[in-house]
């Protein structure tokens, strides 16, 4: 394998208090860069980004995986994720990169844009989050991790196994 998710902050500060307030304040283009999923390229070999996607699971109501996935991001050009090298990606869009926080741009190479005016990760029920590329002989790879419902506030998951998770988060799920 030469692409693996290896940490996501799927609930930046103040996502969750959207349902509270006004949901633009919540959704200002420098908090959607708040919500983020890192790829790191941990083979030997470069990947071109064209041949990247990232999505999503979808849930009904009850938290039920509906068996679909939602697109998040798609690479864009020709660029190669070398070896070694961890791509960020990012809610909110490309032109608004510049508001983004440092602590969201600070420890990858690379950056990719969902492009989206909304959050997309699900906190409430959890999320699995699928990548899929191409390698150079033209075969299609994937690597998947999944986080349980309600992660911590601005918590950075790490992954162990395909799980997704950090220090607390499993005492917070039990409650």
């Amino acid at each position: 394998m030469s692409l693996q998710i290896i940490q996501a902050k799927p609930n930046p500060a103040g996502k969750e208090s959207s349902k509270d307030q006004d949901v633009f304040e919540a959704r200002r283009p420098e908090a959607l860069f708040g919500e983020w999923v890192d790829v790191k390229n941990v083979g030997d070999e470069m990947v071109n980004f064209q041949t990247m996607q990232l999505r999503h699971a979808l849930f009904d109501e009850d938290c039920h995986s509906t068996g679909e996935l939602e697109l998040y991001w798609i690479g864009d050009n020709g660029d190669p994720l070398k070896p070694g090298q961890v791509l960020r990606i990012h809610g909110g869009r490309r032109d608004d990169a510049y508001l983004m926080a440092p602590e969201d741009q600070a420890g990858a190479d690379w950056h990719g844009y969902a492009e989206s005016d909304n959050f997309i990760l699900n906190n409430r029920c959890g999320d699995k989050i699928v990548l899929s590329w191409q390698d150079a002989a033209d075969q299609i790879h994937q690597d998947w991790a999944c986080y349980a419902p309600n992660p911590p506030e601005d918590l950075i998951l790490k992954r162990s196994g395909n799980l997704l998770a950090g220090a607390g988060v499993a005492e917070e799920n039990r409650r």
